[in-house]
């Protein structure tokens, strides 16, 4: 299953998870959570009702939540006055009978006498009393311009109503709020009786209020839950989708670039383009990182396969022209050796051609000499200072025996300061110049060594090599004359050398000779 899918049954997971936790929420928790709140904000209406009173002895500029039916009453701690106010009214009663004045007298004392609201004493209320104040007969009604006639519903028993369990609730030292009421069996009925003392009087505010039940909001909060559970589902597929492109798209770039780092071999491609602060986006320069390892890896394994090929095809050539180079000093030694043993004409005289036979055994131990140390080098190389002009006076002291044969000079002219090199390799080089130096140039010539820092120059008077050899001049078995029967090998480990140590060699024609410049690094 592709990454895009995989993240959409996730997020439709997701969503039915979340829609069962809402249908939970709001079926059995939100109603609870519902009255609970209203029944709170119902103890805050009244208490801020109660204080807001108290301060400006008005309902001006004061939220009522039931404005019908919530009513203060402010009892003056002294007098026969008692006021009644209202959300738009304000009502002044004055107490006439003096057995309400004197129930009116105990309350005030009572409210009077202790300093908090919990340590108040109220007085007895007797039934018998209250209904002897408040009695009303009939001859008393017979001034009012109607006519009233109360009669009490027989049907209506103690079990249609349930009393609420009283709470009271303590605001603060001057204020106590009492919470009572009574359940049907379909509403719930709450009466809130805010008491608060002044400094001069006695404040009881009224808040009757319709407690909501949970039965009567569960209806439509089911109701509105299709279109909740669409909504909320439509929302979670749109922002899934959207979240998936962006995890997804990322991720496929990724795979791409991996397919063409995979495809590209030794071709070198661009570095992805890495944006994002995420996971994602490490991962990006991650790979980045590791494909710019791999090329530098790459390109080192592939300079390491070149030298290998090169070094192989060296030895192969070396060994080839070893072994060519091989069968005439050993022919020639045979030859010798079987015409004095068989003392075949001239060659009884052993005298006069053991020497020649050891001359051919030397430049076979000279070539079996040079295929020993042209693999010895590479392992061995140890770099030292030292003189470069007296590595030069001791080999053209070594060949001086030679070119006086010739009827050759050598002048060395110049100085040149320390060398820091591979002292032996560096006396092949500037051996098989000085060597070819001596072999290619005419006899009564002047042959001239020219040092300078970190430079060594030899120009052979007289010598020239053709044009058409310069460009392969240190290939093997190649040679400006064939009258001369050399190896064709000496700048062709000359060049080898070199190349190891880092230094540049050149030869060229010049005007009346051959020159070539041997540079140190």
């Amino acid at each position: 299953m592709r990454l895009t899918k995989k993240t959409l049954c996730y997020s439709v997971l997701i969503s039915a998870v979340l829609m069962a936790f809402v249908v939970v929420y709001f079926c059995f928790m939100m109603p609870s959570l519902y009255v609970d709140y209203a029944k709170k904000d119902d103890l805050k209406s009244v208490v801020d009702v109660q204080k807001g009173y108290m301060k400006n002895r008005s309902y001006k500029g004061l939220t009522v939540k039931n404005p019908t039916g919530s009513m203060s009453v402010e009892i003056p701690l002294s007098g026969d006055t008692v006021y009644i106010a209202g959300k738009n009214f304000r009502i002044t009663v004055q107490a006439d009978e003096p057995e309400l004045k004197e129930f009116l007298q105990e309350i005030q004392q009572a409210f009077s006498s202790g300093d908090d609201m919990e340590d108040i004493q109220l007085p007895d209320i007797d039934k018998d009393r209250m209904k002897s104040i408040f009695n009303l007969n009939k001859e008393s009604l017979k001034d009012l311009p109607v006519n009233i006639h109360l009669e009490a519903d027989e049907d209506l028993n103690d079990d249609s109503f349930k009393e609420k369990k009283v709470k009271t609730h303590v605001i603060s030292d001057n204020i106590i709020v009492f919470e009572g009421g009574i359940i049907d069996d379909t509403n719930e009925y709450t009466s809130y009786i805010a008491a608060g003392r002044t400094s001069d009087a006695l404040i009881l505010s009224f808040l009757p209020v319709m407690t909501p039940q949970m039965n009567e909001i569960t209806p439509v909060v089911l109701s509105s839950l299709p279109m909740l559970m669409a909504v909320v589902f439509l929302i979670v597929l749109i922002a899934s989708r959207m979240f998936s492109r962006k995890i997804v798209i990322p991720v496929i770039r990724l795979a791409q670039y991996a397919e063409e780092v995979k495809m590209a071999g030794h071709m070198e491609i661009e570095p992805l383009s890495v944006t994002s602060k995420d996971e994602i986006g490490e991962l990006g320069a991650t790979l980045n990182e590791l494909y710019g390892q791999l090329r530098l890896q790459y390109q080192a394994l592939e300079q390491k396969n070149q030298a290998l090929a090169q070094e192989n095809k060296r030895q192969e050539v070396f060994l080839r022209a070893s072994s060519h180079q091989l069968k005439t000093p050993v022919t020639a030694a045979l030859l010798l050796v079987e015409g004095m043993m068989n003392e075949v004409g001239k060659y009884k005289d052993t005298q006069k051609y053991l020497p020649q036979v050891k001359q051919q055994l030397k430049i076979m131990q000279k070539i079996v000499e040079d295929i020993l140390y042209l693999n010895h080098c590479t392992e061995h190389m140890e770099k030292e200072s030292f003189d470069l002009k007296g590595l030069a006076d001791e080999i053209v002291l070594g060949y001086q025996v030679q070119a006086s044969t010739n009827n050759l000079t050598f002048r060395i002219e110049g100085a040149s300061g320390p060398v820091c090199t591979d002292r032996d390799m560096l006396k092949k080089i500037v051996d098989n110049l000085v060597s070819n130096a001596v072999s290619y140039t005419p006899a009564g010539n002047l042959i001239q060594v020219t040092l300078e820092e970190k430079c060594l120059k030899i120009f052979n008077h007289g010598g020239h090599i053709e044009e058409s050899l310069l460009p392969d001049i240190y290939e093997p078995f190649v040679s400006s004359d064939v009258q001369k029967k050399g190896r064709g090998l000496g700048l062709y480990i000359l060049s080898y050398y070199a190349q190891i140590l880092g230094c540049d060699v050149k030869i060229v024609n010049e005007s009346g000779g051959v020159l070539a410049i041997l540079r140190i690094p």
